[in-house]
C-alpha cells in the first residue's frame, strides 16, 4: 500500500513539474539568430525588467545558433519586425531597434546579439551607414540638378 501511495506521488510530482503540453504563448516560437554560440544561463525572456517568456530550444550549425522563443500572451504584440535579442548576465532581453515595426510574418526570424557590446557597435554602424547613404544621395541629386559631369 506504502509502495503503491509512494508512485503515485511520485507520478503526480512529475506530471505537475515536468511535463507541461505547450507553453502559454505560441506553441512555435520566434527564431532568434545569434552569430556564434551565446552564453545563455537563464530561459526567461525579458522586456524592460518583466519576464514575457522562455526560450524553448537551441540549435547549432555552420557557426549560427537558432534559439527558439516563445512570449506569454499578454506580451504577444512584442513580435514586431523591429525587436532584437541581446544576451546580457546570461538571460535574453527583448530591445526594439526603434519605431514601430510591422508584426512577425510565420516563419521569420529575429536578430539575437550575444552582448551589448556587438548589440550598440550594429547600431551605431548601421547608423552611420545610413547618414553615409543620405549623403551619398544628396550628392547625386546635387550632381544631377547642378548639370555638370563627373
Amino acid at each position: 500500500m506504502k509502495k503503491m501511495a509512494f508512485c503515485m506521488l511520485i507520478l503526480s510530482m512529475v506530471g505537475w513539474n515536468g511535463c507541461s503540453t505547450s507553453p502559454m504563448g505560441n506553441s512555435a516560437g520566434v527564431g532568434v539568430m545569434f552569430d556564434g554560440s551565446p552564453l545563455i544561463f537563464d530561459t526567461s525572456v525579458v522586456c524592460m525588467g518583466t519576464v514575457v517568456g522562455r526560450m524553448l530550444s537551441q540549435e547549432w550549425g555552420n557557426g549560427v545558433t537558432r534559439v527558439s522563443i516563445a512570449l506569454d500572451s499578454p506580451y504577444e504584440n512584442l513580435k514586431t519586425t523591429n525587436m532584437a535579442v541581446v544576451v546580457k548576465n546570461g538571460r535574453l532581453h527583448l530591445n526594439a531597434l526603434g519605431g514601430y515595426g510591422e508584426a512577425l510574418p510565420p516563419g521569420a526570424c529575429i536578430s539575437g546579439f550575444s552582448n551589448t557590446n556587438s548589440y550598440r557597435w550594429f547600431k551605431f554602424k548601421h547608423l552611420i551607414n545610413n547618414v553615409i547613404m543620405a549623403a551619398d544621395q544628396r550628392a547625386q541629386r546635387l550632381r544631377i540638378r547642378s548639370g555638370l559631369a563627373g
